[in-house]
C-alpha cells in the first residue's frame, strides 16, 4: 500500500482530474456515482460499488458528480493471479468496510504506511474478496468465477474462447452467452482487454524489452505482437512505454 484516504466531492461542478496512474487505484463509492476512464474504457461507478484500476497513461473523469469514496493506491506484480477481485462489482458487509476503512484512516494519520496500515489494508482486500465469494453460489457467478480464473492462472497464453470452454465442460456458444449476459461483454473482448493489460503491466512495470514481453505472453513473434498492441491500445508499444509513468 502507497496511499490511502478518503474523498468527497465538492457540492457542485466536480469531475475527476486528468493525470497518468503510476499504480494501481482501488476507490470503494459510498455515495453518489463516479464517472472515469482509463486508456481502454468508461467506467460507472454507483454507491455499493468498487473499482480497482491498473496504471494507466490517462485516468480522467468523464462527467461531473457528486460521491465520496474511498481510495486507495498500491503496487502489486501481478494483480490477477493474487487478488481474486473482478475490476469492478458490488461489495458486501459495508459495515464492516467502513470500519476497517475508518481504522486505516486513523493508522495512516499515526503513522503513515506502518504495518498496521499494511494489515488493515490487506483486511480490507479480504472483505471485499470475501463478499465478492458470497456471489459465486448463483451459478452464473459461479461460471464467471471460473472463467477469470481460468483466464488469470493462464494469462502467459494466447487464449481462445474455445479452449475455455473445453477446459470448463461447456459448449462454446453457451459460455460465451452466459458470460456476456452477466458480465456484459463478450468473453472475447475480455480475453484481449486482459492480454492487453498484461502487456500494458510489463512494459510499464519491467525492463523487458518489447520482443521479451511479445515472449512472455506467448505471442508467435515480435511483429504479431505489435501489431496487436497497435490495434488494441492505438500506439506501439514502444510509444506507450515511453509516453506511460514507471513505476
Amino acid at each position: 500500500m502507497l496511499w490511502f484516504g478518503e474523498f468527497i466531492s465538492p457540492q457542485r461542478d466536480w469531475k475527476h482530474l486528468t493525470r497518468r496512474l503510476f499504480e494501481y487505484e482501488m476507490m470503494i463509492v459510498t455515495e453518489g456515482e463516479l464517472f472515469i476512464a482509463d486508456d481502454d474504457r468508461e467506467y460507472h461507478v454507483r454507491a455499493g460499488e468498487y473499482l480497482i484500476m491498473s496504471p494507466t497513461r490517462v485516468q480522467r473523469g468523464t462527467r461531473v458528480c457528486r460521491c465520496r469514496f474511498y481510495w486507495m493506491h498500491f503496487r502489486c506484480e501481478a494483480l490477477p493471479a493474487t487478488v481474486a477481485l473482478p475490476a469492478q462489482a458490488v461489495y458486501r458487509d459495508a459495515e464492516d468496510i467502513d470500519a476497517l476503512a475508518h481504522m486505516l484512516l486513523r493508522a495512516e494519520a499515526e503513522h503513515p504506511r506502518s504495518t498496521r496500515s499494511r494489515y488493515l489494508a490487506t483486511q480490507l482486500l479480504l472483505t471485499l474478496a470475501e463478499g465478492y465469494a458470497g456471489e459465486r453460489g448463483h451459478p452464473e457467478g459461479r461460471l464467471c468465477a471460473s472463467v477469470k480464473e481460468f483466464v488469470a492462472f493462464h494469462r502467459f497464453s494466447e487464449l481462445r474462447v474455445k479452449d475455455i470452454a473445453r477446459e470448463l465442460g461447456y459448449h462454446e456458444k453457451y459460455l460465451s452467452a452466459a458470460f456476456h449476459a452477466a458480465e456484459g461483454i463478450t468473453l472475447k473482448r475480455y480475453l484481449l482487454n486482459m492480454r492487453l493489460s498484461e502487456a500494458k503491466r510489463l512494459l510499464l512495470e519491467t525492463d523487458y524489452t518489447v520482443s521479451e514481453v511479445a515472449y512472455y505472453l506467448n505471442f508467435p513473434s515480435p511483429h504479431n505482437f505489435s501489431r496487436f498492441f497497435r490495434n488494441e491500445a492505438g500506439v506501439t508499444a514502444s510509444e506507450f512505454r515511453d509516453r506511460g509513468p514507471r513505476p
